[in-house]
C-alpha cells in the first residue's frame, strides 16, 4: 500500500503499536457520553483521520480484494478527541483478533476513518463519504451529532452502532439500522436519581447543567428518575459554554436552599465550577452529583482531591468479558484502556459476528444478525474467535461484551448493572451496585 493510501485509511498492520495518553482501565467505565466538549481522558494527539471523499477499496460491502473495510465515524478532534484516542486502539485490537481467527475465508479488515469531532454539518459530511464508500458498518459517535444523523442512517439504510452517545433522543428510534454499545443516560439518571434519594435521603435536588442538548439530557434523565422515586427538583440552572466564571450560578443554586445538586457537564465547565464551588464555600451548603464525562482520576488531580472528596457519579459496572478484554488490550498496547474503549471493541466484534453469522458482509444483515449474535439464547461468547467456532458448530450465540452484556432491546439499547462511585483519597471507587433489572423499575 502506498504512503498516501496509509494516510487515507488505517490499515491494520502494526498491531503492537504502543498508543500513549489512553484513559484509565476498568473497574470504573463511563455511560452514554453526554455531548459536553472537552471530556477528560488523555488520549494522544496523533491520530490519522480520513477526511478524503473518496471511497475505500471496502466500497463493495467488503471489497474485492478480500478486505473488509469497517467504517469508524469518530470525534478524532475537537473537544472529544480524547474518546476517539480511547476508541481507535480498542477495535484495532478486535480487528487484530478477528483476522487472526479468521473472518469469511480469511478477509483482512481496516477502518475508513471520519472525523466528526463535535460539529453535527461536519459529522454528516463524514457519515455521507462513508456512505459513498460502500462500508458496510460504521462505529459511531457521540451524543454531540448523532441526533443529527438519525434520519440519514435511516433513510439510507447505513448500520451504525454509537459507541459513546448516551443522548434520550435515540432511546425510541433504533434497533434496525441504528444501534448502541453504551446504555441510554436514561439508565445512568436512573442510578444516579436512586442513589440520590433512597441511599443518600434526599427529598429536594436542583439540577445545574451544561447548556447544550447532551447535558441537558443525562440531566433531565437524573431529574426524572429522582421525582418518579418521590423527590422534587427545586430548580434548574443553565451553565453558560463559554463563561468566565459560574460564580453568579453557584450563588444562585446557594439561595435554592438545596443540599444537594446534580451538574452535569464536561471538563471545560466542571473544571471552572469546581474552582469557583471551592472558593464561594459551597461545599458547606449543598453537595455534589457529577456528569460521567469528568469521572477520571484526571480530573481529580485537576479540580483537587480535597475539593472532590465525597463527590458522587454514575457509571456502568464491566461487562462480563472485561477482565480478558483489559488484558488482551494491555498486551497489544502496554497500557490500560480507557473510557469508551471496551464499547468500541464490543461493536467492532459484533459487527464481524453479525457477517459470520449471515454467511456474507453485506449492509442488508446487520438488521436481523446483529440483534441475531448479541442477544439470549445461544451459547455465551466473548471473542469473535469463540463466535466463529459456536457458529461454525450449528449452535446459537449471544455475545456478552466488555463494557456490558450487550443484549439489544427492540429499539437497540442496551441495558446492564450501574456502579455508583465516590471520590475517595484522589480516587473515583464504586460504592453501590444496581442490576439492570432494579434500574427499569425506576425509568
Amino acid at each position: 500500500m502506498s504512503s498516501e493510501n496509509e494516510n487515507k485509511t488505517q490499515r491494520i498492520a502494526n498491531r503492537r503499536t504502543y498508543l500513549k495518553g489512553l484513559g484509565t482501565a476498568g473497574t470504573v467505565l463511563l455511560a452514554g457520553c453526554s455531548g459536553s466538549s472537552n471530556g477528560d481522558g488523555g488520549g494522544s494527539d496523533d491520530t490519522n483521520t480520513d477526511t478524503d471523499t473518496e471511497a475505500s477499496d471496502g466500497g463493495t460491502m467488503g471489497g474485492d480484494d478480500g478486505t473488509l473495510t469497517i467504517g469508524a465515524l469518530q470525534p478524532f478532534t475537537g473537544g472529544f478527541d480524547w474518546i476517539a484516542s480511547n476508541t481507535k486502539p480498542a477495535y484495532n485490537l478486535a480487528f487484530s483478533e478477528i483476522e487472526e481467527a479468521g473472518i469469511l475465508g480469511g478477509m483482512s479488515l481496516e477502518a475508513n476513518e471520519q472525523d466528526s469531532a463535535t460539529d453535527p454539518q461536519q459529522a454528516l459530511s463524514g457519515l455521507q463519504t462513508l456512505d459513498s464508500a460502500g462500508v458496510p458498518a460504521i462505529i459511531g459517535p457521540s451524543s454531540s451529532v448523532m441526533p443529527n444523523l438519525i434520519q440519514p442512517i435511516q433513510n439510507n439504510e447505513v448500520p451504525v452502532n454509537t459507541v459513546m452517545a448516551g443522548t434520550i433522543q435515540l432511546d425510541d428510534t433504533g434497533g434496525e439500522w441504528l444501534w448502541r454499545s453504551v446504555p441510554s443516560d436514561a439508565v445512568g439518571g436512573a442510578a444516579a436519581g436512586k442513589y440520590a434519594y433512597e441511599d443518600l435521603g434526599h427529598e429536594k435536588m436542583a439540577l445545574a447543567y451544561k447548556n447544550d442538548k447532551g447535558s441537558q439530557s443525562f440531566s433531565a434523565s437524573v431529574g426524572e428518575a429522582f421525582k418518579s422515586l418521590g423527590g422534587s427538583i427545586v430548580g434548574e440552572v443553565p451553565l453558560p459554554i463559554n463563561a468566565s466564571d459560574y460564580r453568579s450560578q453557584i450563588q444562585e443554586l446557594q439561595q435554592m436552599d438545596v443540599d444537594f445538586v446534580q451538574m452535569t457537564a464536561a471538563t471545560e465547565v466542571s473544571g471552572l465550577f469546581m474552582k469557583n464551588y471551592d472558593e464561594l464555600g459551597a461545599k458547606e451548603e449543598f453537595n455534589l452529583a457529577l456528569g460521567n464525562d469528568v469521572l477520571t482520576p484526571g480530573f481529580i488531580e485537576t479540580a483537587g482531591a480535597e475539593v472532590m472528596e465525597g463527590m458522587i457519579g454514575q457509571a456502568p459496572a464491566a461487562g462480563p468479558a472485561n477482565d480478558q478484554f483489559v488484558a488482551s488490550f494491555e498486551e497489544m498496547h502496554g497500557e490500560p484502556p480507557g473510557t469508551f474503549s471496551a464499547a468500541a471493541y464490543d461493536a467492532a466484534n459484533l459487527f464481524a459476528l453479525a457477517f459470520q453469522s449471515a454467511g456474507e458482509v453485506s449492509r442488508s444483515v446487520i438488521p436481523e444478525h446483529l440483534p441475531k449474535v448479541a442477544t439470549p439464547p445461544g451459547t455465551e461468547v466473548t471473542t469473535f474467535a469463540e463466535g466463529k467456532e459456536a457458529l461454525a458448530n450449528g449452535d446459537e450465540i449471544n455475545y456478552t461484551g466488555a463494557s456490558n452484556p450487550q443484549n439489544f432491546d427492540e429499539n437497540g439499547n442496551v441495558v446492564g448493572p450501574f456502579n455508583v462511585v465516590q471520590a475517595q483519597d484522589g480516587e473515583w471507587n464504586p460504592v453501590t451496585t444496581y442490576e439492570a433489572s432494579t434500574l427499569q423499575e425506576v425509568y
